[in-house]
């Protein structure tokens, strides 16, 4: 265990923090032991964060960890006051590769592989002294890593200027850039009228292609929606999602829970514990007793993230995934219980077909300097803009730039190692 006085510039690798000065102490968390020891008091500190999720709770990123976790090493900061938890930096430690060579990469828990807008939990009564106290700790302890890679951060976090004051401090190349939106519905208002306000509120033609799909689909037989709540219903729901997501284009391009036998653990694990403890639905959707699509998503104070869809390819020009996108908001509606339903970070363009609301996103990139990260730096931010300018301004279609550009890229980062 290390602890940290954080009252001044004194630090403490080891043992516990001088008496003279205590303020706030930082204790680093470094197995799951000590972790599962904050398990009663780490919700309690979320949901005093400003724009929590389920997806920042104890039961996600234990879980998360207990799945995917290996090989990466933890490095969770706990901020204490007088023996009370005052905030939580859940953080990881992972070997990533820039040009051939590992670099020990600090990071949230869960990146990038499942997260929506991950964060410091910082309470905001306490944030502006949890911040200071986040630039010392990770200015003291450099020599445990060697980048920072926090991607997904909310665009008006303020804790963007305590990671760029670290930068500064410790000399590192720091790079801050806008990532991807995070698209989002209301449904608060349950009501009949309510609902029909929402759906009035969506674009005529995309209300006006779901019911087309629908009643094209009822052609071909009779079309049944089914939804599994409970834990003994969520492991045959899960059975029925990975026969769908077996027929479907996420299998052939290794992504959604087909990735590869983590994810499917993962998400079992998850959606029981949620059902145990928060809420948890799979829904599907099925023709003439066949089922052709399917979705799955986690509940936690009333916000409800969609975490996987799926459809079978054979059915898709009835758009099964969107019809049951469809069916899927309307339940929630009409149930009550659920204020905002959650897209994700990194949805596709698609998804704002429902939506005009997001919250945007960047990520931040720190690197100790060295000729690698020199080198990484220099393609990245200097080389590629200018070539993806040049392309332009010689005449190309935006489609041809693209295109032209990505090929040439693509060899760039072959010879170099680039990711």
């Amino acid at each position: 265990m290390t602890e940290v006085n954080t009252a001044g510039r004194d630090w403490i690798e080891r043992g516990t923090a001088t008496p003279a000065r205590v303020d706030t102490t930082v204790e680093v968390i470094r197995d799951t032991a000590q972790w599962d020891a904050l398990a009663p008091l780490w919700d309690p500190v979320l949901r005093r964060t400003q724009g929590y999720t389920g997806m920042q709770s104890y039961d996600f990123l234990r879980t998360w960890w207990h799945e995917m976790g290996d090989p990466h090493q933890l490095f969770i900061l706990a901020f204490r006051r007088a023996g009370s938890l005052l905030g939580l930096a859940p953080l990881q430690i992972a070997r990533r590769s820039l040009l051939g060579k590992p670099y020990r990469t600090l990071e949230f828990i869960g990146m990038p592989e499942e997260i929506l807008l991950p964060g410091f939990l910082f309470p905001t009564e306490h944030a502006p002294a949890l911040r200071a106290s986040l630039l010392e700790c990770l200015a003291a302890h450099t020599r445990e890593w060697d980048h920072i890679k926090l991607e997904e951060i909310a665009a008006n976090d303020p804790v963007l200027e305590s990671l760029s004051a670290l930068s500064r401090r410790c000399r590192l190349i720091h790079r801050v850039a806008p990532l991807h939106p995070c698209p989002y519905l209301d449904i608060s208002d349950g009501t009949d009228a309510g609902v029909q306000r929402f759906w009035a509120g969506r674009s005529r033609k995309l209300v006006k292609n779901v019911r087309a799909a629908e009643r094209k689909l009822r052609r071909s037989g009779e079309v049944a929606v089914q939804t599994y709540r409970t834990p003994e219903e969520l492991d045959a729901g899960m059975g029925v999602f990975m026969a769908v997501e077996q027929r479907g284009w996420k299998r052939k391009q290794g992504l959604g829970m087909a990735a590869d036998d983590r994810y499917e653990a993962f998400y079992r694990r998850l959606l029981q514990t949620f059902a145990n403890h928060h809420g948890a639905r799979i829904m599907t959707l099925s023709v003439a007793g066949q089922p052709i699509s399917a979705t799955a998503g986690i509940l936690y104070d009333r916000v409800y993230c969609s975490l996987q869809i799926a459809h079978d390819d054979s059915f898709g020009r009835f758009s099964p995934g969107t019809l049951l996108e469809y069916y899927e908001m309307d339940a929630l509606l009409r149930d009550g219980g659920v204020d905002r339903y959650e897209f994700l970070g990194g949805a596709p363009n698609n998804k704002f077909r429902w939506t005009s609301h997001k919250l945007d996103s960047v990520y931040v990139h720190a690197r100790k300097t060295d000729v690698r990260t020199l080198a990484h730096d220099a393609y990245k931010y200097r080389a590629r803009p200018l070539a993806k300018d040049l392309l332009s301004r010689g005449g190309l279609s935006i489609p041809q730039v693209r295109k032209t550009y990505r090929r040439i890229e693509q060899r760039i980062e072959k010879l170099l190692g680039v990711g």
